[in-house]
This record gives structure tokens, C-alpha cells and sequence, in this order.
């Protein structure tokens, strides 16, 4: 999210005037700020560095020079320049704030933090170091204290968008109603603010409006076409919304414009199963898991495919590589058990289903096959339980009601056993339209891919 607010303290006027001949260093230091007000950064940069070849104790040189290095987007020379700058003058407030909104810029929050906390502690009183503090603290994971720094600050920058579009993340999770209060503040100031528009969809998702939380994000796409982030976000929401052709689209022109971005690939191989796309959904998850070997919903997604695609052993083996990863993936440990029981395995698939029921009483997939395995045991009462705890947890488990169909047409309950069997092809008539995929695979947060 971009920070407007966060500018650096010298302001450019709207019309240059000449610059004078520059002598002394206090001539050379009106010289070089006129020429950074006026935009004329090159120049700014070469009246400084002649200075302080005269001067180089010259502190607010080493500043102006960082502050027109910066502007040529030069950061490492920008960087050395305000470092010799507090070398020389360690309490010197705006060598401090122009650092620290320097690595803002460049997103190493921490040491922007670091720097702009101690213009704060020196006493600046510039509301842009302290909204950028506040920024710095809100992506280092400090919510709390960003929230208050805002708070603080709220008088003087109330009528800006950006503000309000920080202060509504910060608010997030934990105060939803505050945060929808902020992100429409921040629409209201400002209707395209980008940031803000997928500020109030998280919102709305997380009272559970998705409908709603599409209608902010068509907006966003519609003003801002190409952002892969909103592209993202979009596709997230339409894949749990079951709307399988535009999580499609969103994540194919995600990867297009981003093709190193781990979470478009991973987002498009998701929305290739919404479609039944096998092959294609293996080839991406596989091109996935080379980039990231060590996330082990990747491998569950791979071996269910492996199934799809006739391929057993393969998917075995992909299946136990998942839970080698994450033994708590139970969803993996049940589809293994699945396969053990399809291949004449029931007593290994029996311990398997069992160790996911210890881990989740309530897994679909678990209760599901519990009671398909003593189904074919012939123990008719315990099959029924099982299958029924798998439509209580789950009352859209097609292949759950077909076989509690079976196991009530055994035990002679004829007209029961045919509303459960039209049940479970009706459920499976719905995912096949809704071109949904037996899969339930949760997304990542992007954030935190490993």
C-alpha cells in the first residue's frame, strides 16, 4: 500500500527561479535546497557533492544530497549520504526522518521504524513521520501500537484517504466494525482509492458478505485493471464462492502480469480444478512445488490429481510426502486411507481414517470413509453413524448421502434410501454445474507463503 503522507520534509514550489552562483557553504546549502524545490534534482546532487569537497562536516549537505539521491531513485547513495549525515549529527531530526523514509520506500520497515521512532523520541512533530511510524509498526506485525500511533495523529490528517485506509487495516481483525467505519471514510474521500476498495472487501468477507466483498473488488478491477493484487483478492473470493470461470480469468491475468508471483501460480492451479482441468491444475502445482518445496498443501493437491489422472502409486506417494510436512493435514490422511481401502488395504486404511477422527471427531472425508469401509464389512448400524456424522459435518458430501443410500437400502428402508440416493445425485448435479471440484484445499495467505 502506497503512503502518500510519508514525503520528504523539503517542499518544491511550483515555478524554479535562477539559482545562484554558489561560494560559501551556507550559499551552497540555499543553493542545493532551492534546486530540490524547484525538482531539479541533478542539480541539487552536484551543488552538494562540490560542497563537500569544501566541507564534508557540512551535515545538512550530507542531508540535501541524501534527499536528491533519493529523488533520482539512487538508495544506496541516498543511504551512505544520510548515514555520514548522523555520523555527524546523531540527533539531528530530519537526517533521521529523510532515513527512515527512505527505507520505508524500499519496504525494510524495520530499520524505518527504527529511524523514525527516534525523530519522534527527538521531538519531530511532522504528522507524515509519525503516519509512516505508524505504517512501519502495521507491517512489522506491531497492530496495537500502529493503531495508536494513528489515533494520535487522526485531527491533522482526517481528511486524507491514505489515513483513513491505514487506520481501517490496522483495525482489522480484531475491530471489523471500526474498520468498515475507516474504509468508507476513505471512499468517501477518495471512491477509487484502491487500497481502500479491497480494505472494505476483507471487511465485508470477514462478516461473511462474499457478495458484498465482490461488489468492492469489481470496482477495483474496473478502475484498476492490471494490479495483480486486487487480481488476486478477486480470484480468492470467486473460488470460494464457487465461481470457478472468473477465479480463472483473475488468476491467468495475475500470472501473466506476474509470472514470479508464487501465489498467482498457486491461485491459477487452484482455479484450473475448479474447472476440471486436471492435467493442467498438475502441471502448475507441480511447477509450484519446485518453487516451494516445503508447502505441503501443494503435495495434497498433486496427489488428489494423481487420482484424478489414474495415476495411484504416484499419488501415494505424493500424499505421504504431504503429511511428511504436515502430519496435521488430515484432509491428505484421509485420501490416503481412501487409497488403501480402494486397494484392498481396509485394516491400514481403518487406522489411517481413525487417526484423523482422533485429530477432527467432525472430518467429512474421515466419516465418509469409515462408513464406506464397514459398509463393506457388513456392519450396517456403525456404517450408518459414520455416514450420518459426515453429513452433519458437512451436508453437501454427495458421495456421503450415496452411500448412507446403500446402507439404508440393506437394512430394507426403501423410501429413506431413495430420497438419500436423489439427494446425493442432486448434490452431485449442483458441484458438477457450479463447476466445483471434490477438493476443499485452503487457500494460503500470500503473505505467508513459506
Amino acid at each position: 500500500m502506497a503512503v502518500s503522507i510519508a514525503v520528504l520534509l523539503l517542499q518544491r514550489p511550483s515555478s524554479a527561479r535562477p539559482l545562484p552562483e554558489a561560494s560559501s557553504t551556507q550559499q551552497v546549502e540555499a543553493a542545493a535546497t532551492q534546486a530540490i524545490q524547484s525538482g531539479q534534482f541533478q542539480r541539487a546532487r552536484e551543488l552538494a557533492q562540490r560542497g563537500l569537497e569544501q566541507s564534508a562536516h557540512a551535515v545538512e549537505l550530507w542531508n540535501l544530497l541524501g534527499v536528491a539521491q533519493s529523488e533520482l531513485n539512487q538508495g544506496e547513495a541516498a543511504r551512505q549520504a544520510f548515514e555520514q549525515g548522523l555520523r555527524l549529527a546523531p540527533d539531528s531530526i530530519s537526517l533521521n526522518e529523510n532515513l527512515g523514509f527512505l527505507f520505508f520506500r524500499e519496504a525494510d520497515y524495520g530499520l524505518s521504524k527504527k529511524y523514525l521512532q527516534k525523530a519522534v523520541n527527538l521531538g519531530s512533530q511532522n504528522p507524515g513521520v509519525h503516519f509512516s511510524l505508524a505504517a512501519a509498526k502495521l507491517r512489522t506485525g506491531e497492530q496495537a501500537e500502529a493503531l495508536r500511533e494513528l489515533k494520535s495523529i487522526q485531527r491533522p490528517l482526517e481528511n486524507l484517504s491514505d489515513y483513513w485506509v491505514e487506520r481501517g487495516t490496522a483495525e482489522l481483525p480484531e475491530k471489523s466494525n471500526e474498520a468498515e467505519v475507516s474504509f468508507k471514510r476513505a471512499l468517501e474521500l477518495d471512491p477509487n482509492n484502491l487500497a481502500a476498495l479491497n480494505g472494505a472487501a476483507s471487511v465485508a468477507e470477514q462478516q461473511g458478505l462474499d457478495e458484498k466483498a465482490l461488489a468492492f473488488l469489481i470496482q477495483a478491477r474496473r478502475n484498476h485493471p492490471d494490479d495483480v493484487p486486487t487480481l488476486l483478492h478477486f480470484g480468492t473470493v470467486c473460488l470460494r464462492r464457487d465461481l470457478g470461470i472468473d477465479a480463472l480469468d483473475a488468476a491467468q491475468k495475475a500470472y501473466r502480469l506476474q509470472p514470479r508471483n508464487d501465489y498467482a501460480l498457486y491461485l491459477l492451479a487452484r482455479a484450473n480444478i475448479s474447472q476440471q482441468n486436471w492435467q493442467r491444475a498438475y502441471d502448475l502445482f507441480h511447477q509450484f512445488a519446485v518453487r516451494r518445496p516445503k508447502f505441503a498443501p501443494a503435495y495434497y493437491a498433486i496427489g488428489w490429481l494423481d487420482i484424478k489422472l489414474d495415476k495411484t502409486e504416484d499419488a501415494k506417494h505424493q500424499l505421504e510426502r504431504c503429511l511428511e510436512l504436515d502430519p496435521d493435514l488430515s484432509d491428505a490422511r484421509a485420501e490416503l486411507a481412501q487409497l488403501d481401502l480402494e486397494n484392498g488395504e481396509p485394516e491400514v486404511a481403518q487406522q489411517l481414517f481413525e487417526k484423523v477422527l482422533q485429530q477432527n471427531p467432525r472430518n467429512a472425508k474421515a466419516n465418509t470413509g469409515m462408513g464406506d469401509l464397514l459398509l463393506r464389512k457388513g456392519n450396517l448400524d456403525e456404517a450408518q453413524r459414520y455416514l450420518e456424522a459426515a453429513i452433519g459435518a458437512d451436508p453437501k458430501e454427495g458421495s456421503a448421502h450415496y452411500k448412507l443410500s446403500q446402507v439404508l437400502l440393506r437394512k430394507h428402508d426403501i423410501e429413506q434410501a431413495n430420497k438419500e440416493r436423489t439427494l446425493a445425485l442432486a448434490l452431485n448435479s449442483e458441484a458438477k454445474r457450479a463447476s466445483k471440484a471434490p477438493l476443499r484445499l485452503a487457500m494460503p495467505n500470500n503473505s505467508t507463503l513459506p
